[in-house]
């Protein structure tokens, strides 16, 4: 059975994080982290573990091993419904997260100009706190 490091660290690998970037996107302190990914702290509360369970769409359980990760689909919560998607476009949500609001001005452009070239158009939706 894996343990709660190696199942973090292949979370944070899949989508490219780093320890500082988990820790600002989850508000879990970096050293934290780096002790759970270095296996220094072997059994983390639940409490520690639940904004990062959360943030990868998974179950506290799920970070923990007891529970097995799905292959190639997660389940993610937005706006008090849960959905599933594949990892890679958990991914590119991620990645599309943490671009700053020029960058996703620009993006949107991009989006806008493939889908006009397509009939339709595309909008990314801004949340509250972004």
């Amino acid at each position: 059975m894996p343990t709660v490091s190696q199942i973090l660290s292949m979370l944070m690998n899949r989508v490219g994080l780093t320890d500082n970037e988990l820790a600002e996107r989850t508000g879990i302190p970096q050293p934290t982290i780096s002790r759970i990914r270095n296996g220094d702290s072997r059994d983390p509360r639940d409490s520690t573990l639940r904004p990062l369970a959360q943030y990868f769409g998974l179950s506290v359980s799920q970070l923990r091993g007891d529970v097995p990760l799905p292959a190639d689909r997660v389940k993610i919560s937005a706006n008090e419904e849960v959905i599933e998607v594949s990892t890679d476009v958990f991914r590119l949500a991620l990645a599309i997260e943490s671009l700053t609001s020029k960058e996703r001005g620009a993006l949107q452009t991009l989006v806008d100009a493939l889908a006009q070239s397509k009939g339709g158009k595309v909008r990314f939706v801004e949340d509250s706190n972004g």
